[in-house]
């Protein structure tokens, strides 16, 4: 049996993850904090916390593989995103040192570990020193750091910017949200260029680096080789939803992080989940989140991508 003990496994990735697993002749082994109310078919789960190593360790015995997609993407202090992103990646490694069965470790990083591109005309590669500008960024830098620490397995870390695909609860689906509502706030002052990855090919990856010897100890971001402005997204968007191209408001940085921080009250208030915050509005004022996969494509072998109109057609259809 080749287990593949996954964290985050309930969730957006995690759950196409688990479910390409199946179909590839692999056992999920989901890693999670509380079991679902509807497991998926022939996954094994395991209860944890992400701040006792032996819960994770005895959770991982037995299994050949770990995939950590595990991580808080909304906070309201860097000390909660320290504590899920780099501690949490931390315990898991520590774990990993003690698991003999396991052959390799995929982490799943971020863009935002590496910061947005300075330059317009040059999407940010491997070679081009790490800047976060907001603590989800560093968080995720932390963990890659902590992973770069394994001393018994082989890992690699991908680094993909905007996830999208169908049954996405984050970024993605909260831009749909707003352009139904007909109105859109424009990110990096409506010149920002960004980068994504469709959710199916982001799963090819993760088994690419998974199943290949030649990617370990190595770190690479994974997206279509192609950037697109703001308004090209929002306007692939208002197409496939069938709806009026929304309102484009142009807020200025400091408008952005106290509408953040206006979010991040309501939500306590309510007990809800803030799904915009100041450390989002950090990361939407810096005006080109891109990144170039040739690394990536070049070590890989990798060929194709499904393009941005594509990808959004499907999850949309």
């Amino acid at each position: 049996m080749k287990i593949i003990a996954i964290t985050g496994g309930t969730g957006f990735v995690g759950g196409a993850l688990a479910r390409a697993a199946l179909t590839r002749g692999y056992t999920p082994r989901i890693l999670t904090r509380k079991n679902p109310s509807q497991p998926l078919k022939g996954a094994q789960y395991r209860l944890v916390d992400f701040a006792d190593k032996k819960t994770l360790a005895d959770a991982l015995d037995g299994a050949l593989y770990v995939v950590h997609l595990a991580a808080a993407l909304f906070c309201r202090s860097q000390e909660e995103f320290e504590s899920a992103n780099a501690s949490g990646t931390a315990n898991m490694v520590a774990a990993c040192d003690k698991t003999l069965s396991l052959k390799k470790l995929i982490y799943l990083s971020s863009l935002a570990a590496g910061g947005p591109s300075n330059d317009p005309s040059k999407p940010r590669s491997e070679p081009d020193s790490d800047a976060p500008v907001s603590f989800y960024g560093k968080s995720k830098l932390g963990g890659e750091i902590a992973v770069k620490t394994l001393q018994n397995i082989p890992y690699v870390i991908l680094r993909p910017p905007i996830i999208y695909g169908k049954n996405d609860s984050g970024t993605p689906s909260q831009m749909a949200s707003w352009v139904k509502k007909g109105i859109m706030a424009n990110a990096g002052s409506g010149n920002a260029m960004f980068s994504f990855v469709y959710l199916d090919d982001l799963v090819n990856a993760l088994f690419k680096a998974l199943e290949t010897d030649n990617l370990s100890g190595k770190t690479y971001y994974v997206c279509e080789n192609t950037t697109y402005h703001w308004k090209q997204f929002i306007t692939m968007l208002a197409e496939a939803m069938g709806v009026k191209m929304p309102i484009m408001l142009t807020l200025p940085p400091k408008a952005m992080y106290y509408a953040g921080w206006l979010y991040e009250i309501l939500s306590k208030l309510t007990g809800a989940q803030p799904v915009f915050n100041r450390d989002k509005a950090r990361e939407g004022s810096a005006p080109n989140w891109t990144a170039s996969s040739a690394a990536w494509e070049k070590d890989a072998g990798w060929q194709g991508w499904t393009s941005l109109e594509e990808g959004i057609k499907k999850t949309f259809s």
